[in-house]
């Protein structure tokens, strides 16, 4: 095995490892190709929670190394959805990329991006991964993306990762002033 390749088996082992929650979706993909025999192409798909979820991988090596992981599920708390892929050819740039989004029942948002491209030398090698849940016990929906690219001494990667996160303002009715009146009778008798 080519030492490029045990590389990046440790790189992507984080990315495989995200701990899991009730009501949480998470992906990975990775793919590697040296150029000249049969790469690589790996991935990942889950989701942990009461509700109603699938998961799906998909991986073909060859030409064209070629990895996705895509899960999806509803439950209680909200929806989560993850989905990761990763690409790479015998000849030319190898590319990742993620994409998570949690949308809670509180109305809380998040969402994560990530992409990834390795070019200019035989070895590439490309992860990437990612999660997202709804709210949790009263906390709000998080999404998370994990990126790596690793290439021979002539190639270079460029990696980027976004994400967001949008809770809603409470909305508090506005308190009503209670306006208390008092009357105060004096009697005076005339003597």
């Amino acid at each position: 095995m080519n030492a490029r390749m045990m590389a990046f088996g440790l790189l992507i082992l984080p990315v495989l490892g995200l701990p899991a929650y009730a009501g949480q979706a998470d992906s990975s993909a990775s793919a590697a190709s040296n150029g000249w025999g049969p790469g690589t192409a790996a991935a990942t798909a889950g989701y942990d929670g009461n509700g109603i979820g699938f998961a799906r991988t998909d991986t073909r090596s060859g030409n064209t190394n070629f990895a996705q992981g895509v899960s999806f599920g509803v439950d209680e708390e909200g929806l989560s959805l993850s989905t990761s892929y990763a690409v790479a050819p015998r000849l030319g740039p190898a590319a990742a990329g993620t994409l998570n989004l949690a949308i809670g029942y509180d109305g809380s948002v998040a969402h994560s991006v990530g992409r990834t491209v390795a070019d200019g030398s035989p070895d590439r090698a490309v992860s990437a991964g990612g999660q997202a849940r709804p709210g949790y016990r009263g906390q709000p929906a998080t999404a998370g993306a994990t990126v790596h690219g690793l290439t021979g001494p002539t190639g270079t990667v460029v990696s980027n990762t976004h994400s967001q996160s949008h809770r809603p303002r409470t909305y508090a009715p506005p308190v009503k002033k209670r306006v208390v009146r008092r009357t105060v009778r004096r009697v005076v008798r005339l003597r």
